[in-house]
């Protein structure tokens, strides 16, 4: 078979829906004829960790676990784990915040680019004729060793997970670190025999800041669900009315949005109370649990610890509503994220706290559930308000949304739209590949 080498610094036992992605991809590419090999780090200190994935890695695929000279590594050996907190559990945003204006300074493309040299060592010695190589970020310094590959005859995919420059958390301290994320963003798209993106609106976004990019070039492969991962029998339904939210906490997705529309929905149908029960599942920060506490909302918003993930899809089953949340700006409008399809698959109604964009779209054009701007709590709780009324009628939990359409997002056939896209640039001639960026 055809292999592809892979360079991801997030693979098992780290864990997150990015690391699903690279998993997956991984698992069912050989059944499209690619044989799969891996260039990840040896340590890579993240707070979120799920052990459970390592198992779906085919024993036949190589894994190079290399060093790494690292921020997270080095705060690892202060004894501070890269996170100031308990794995899969919760940290100090201040800390947390605190360390990332540091590294915004101190660090270009971000604290992981200290890999760079060790994975592009590796990935250059598994590189052989007709082989291709796929960079996948974040974090973006991933992509850095695509372009110390580039120009060598080695077809090159950069897979872009979230956006770079357009990332939610993108903050670089100064303008002359902006011009310099800039370039070297603009490096990779012009060097990339393809880009790859997870929402059809990070692709569109690249193509208006890069005019040179041909829309030929730029694939979207969205991140999608193993029907696998979900319990063959499905767990009963809750008796009470549960939201669930799946995923982590952070900076650019705080609890607050939820809670007001809590608060607003409470007011509206204050005998909800007693049957009202909230779960967050995932890593979260000290703030968030105590902001729950201010507004008096402990006895019915409730946080969970990170869950192995086949654990985590069986909690979706028994939710009544699954809530999805992103920050309401140009960037957030971008992010399609992975949970999404998890939820699709679990034909729960979604309860979309998100900005007007590709969330927001996916959701309404299957008719999956309701979607509000975070800052409109009165909307939010309307639309939680018609979900309450449906289960106090004793109505299915199902969301709705057309399952045939919601199939062409299983993992599975995602791999062959890769495996497709790789087939094409393993095919062109080496004299085909772009010019290197000066």
């Amino acid at each position: 078979m055809k292999r592809l080498v892979t360079v991801a610094y997030f693979f098992p036992p780290t864990g997150g829906a990015g690391v699903q992605r690279t998993v997956k991809f991984v698992r069912y590419l050989p059944e499209h004829g690619w044989s799969p090999a891996v260039v990840t780090v040896a340590s890579s200190h993240y707070w979120m960790r799920d052990e459970s994935l390592a198992a779906e890695i085919p024993p036949s695929v190589p894994v190079v676990r290399t060093a790494a000279v690292t921020g997270p590594a080095v705060l690892g050996k202060l004894g501070r784990g890269g996170g100031g907190g308990q794995t899969n559990a919760r940290r100090s945003g201040r800390l947390q915040g605190l360390l990332r204006r540091i590294a915004s300074w101190g660090t270009v493309p971000d604290p992981y680019v200290g890999w760079v040299p060790f994975a592009a060592r590796a990935a250059r010695r598994l590189l052989g004729p007709g082989d291709v190589l796929l960079t996948t970020s974040s974090p973006d310094s991933a992509h850095l060793v695509g372009l110390r590959l580039a120009g060598r005859g080695i077809p090159w995919v950069a897979d872009f997970r979230d956006p770079w420059t357009r990332r939610m958390s993108f903050a670089p301290a100064t303008g002359w670190h902006r011009r310099l994320h800039e370039r070297l963003e603009g490096a990779v798209v012009r060097n990339a025999d393809r880009i790859v993106v997870t929402a059809e609106a990070t692709g569109r976004d690249f193509l208006a800041r890069y005019p040179f990019l041909d829309p030929g070039r730029v694939v979207w492969i969205p991140n999608g669900f193993d029907a696998s991962d979900f319990p063959r029998e499905a767990p009963p339904v809750s008796d009470r009315f549960t939201l669930l939210h799946l995923g982590q906490l952070n900076p650019e997705r705080p609890v607050g949005p939820l809670l007001d529309v809590l608060e607003a929905f409470l007011r509206r149908r204050p005998e909800a109370r007693e049957n009202l029960a909230v779960e967050l599942i995932g890593p979260r920060y000290r703030e968030d649990e105590r902001e729950v506490e201010r507004r008096g909302l402990g006895g019915t918003v409730r946080f969970l610890d990170s869950l192995p993930h086949r654990e985590a899809t069986a909690r979706l089953l028994r939710a009544r509503v699954l809530v999805l949340m992103e920050q309401e700006s140009d960037r957030g409008g971008l992010i399609l994220p992975g949970k999404v399809f998890e939820y699709l698959h679990a034909d729960r109604p979604i309860l979309g706290l998100v900005p007007r964009g590709a969330a927001w779209d996916l959701i309404a054009s299957l008719g999956a559930g309701a979607c509000a701007l975070p800052s409109d709590p009165e909307a939010g709780s309307v639309a939680l308000a018609r979900f309450y009324d449906r289960y106090r009628a004793g109505e299915s939990p199902r969301s709705g949304a057309d399952r045939s359409a919601v199939a062409r997002f299983e993992r599975r056939r995602l791999a062959g739209r890769l495996a497709a896209l790789l087939d094409e640039v393993s095919l062109r001639p080496a004299s085909a590949s772009p010019p290197p960026s000066r």
